[in-house]
């Protein structure tokens, strides 16, 4: 029985040892593969590995292009099988019904050729919701407070002019420079 060597890299190198071990670290994600006595590689459940599945599975599907369909649940993905005839590929917004995926939306592909689908993607839901509570910084006005002065602004002909006013730490300020708060006086 051989030694197992032990490599811990940051990519794959063009040579590789016999019968080792090459855990890869890629950025957030890392991958694995195993050579054996030639120091030929075989991926280890790693994105080479899903990606040659998914190209595998989408080769098998007829080349004639394939629509794509948007639907809201597994249900009504699998509520277009009888009517398919052709390669589809649905996209569903909610994949929870697919014990594979615990959040988010899905794209599948209809393989006529074997009536099944075969997941391709999972896409985590994007959906960000922001309170006020939340926000750090936030000005001392209500929101709706902010809603009322935002209904209640106009426009006039001297708006540029005001807009250039502000308040800064030692008082009033036009164009970003600070306005004297005295008056120059010439001995009227």
């Amino acid at each position: 029985m051989a030694n197992v060597q032990f490599f811990k890299v940051t990519s794959l190198p063009g040579t590789l040892q016999p019968n080792a071990f090459y855990y890869v670290e890629n950025g957030a994600y890392a991958e694995s593969y195993v050579t054996n006595q030639a120091g030929v590689a075989k991926a280890l459940g790693n994105s080479a590995m899903i990606n040659a599945l998914i190209t595998a599975a989408l080769e098998s599907l007829p080349s004639s292009g394939a629509p794509v369909l948007f639907v809201a649940d597994i249900a009504a993905r699998d509520a277009l099988v009888p009517g398919l005839e052709q390669a589809v590929f649905v996209l569903v917004q909610d994949a929870t019904g697919d014990p594979t995926v615990s959040v988010g939306a899905a794209l599948y592909a209809w393989n006529p050729a074997t009536t099944s689908w075969l997941k391709v993607a999972e896409y985590e839901s994007m959906d960000v919701q922001l309170t006020w509570a939340a926000i750090q910084g936030k000005p001392s006005s209500s929101p709706a407070q902010i809603d009322t002065a935002v209904s209640q602004s106009h426009t006039h002909s001297n708006k540029a002019t005001l807009d250039l006013l502000g308040a800064g730490a030692d008082g009033l300020t036009y164009n970003g420079q600070p306005v004297s708060s005295s008056w120059a006086t010439n001995n009227w």
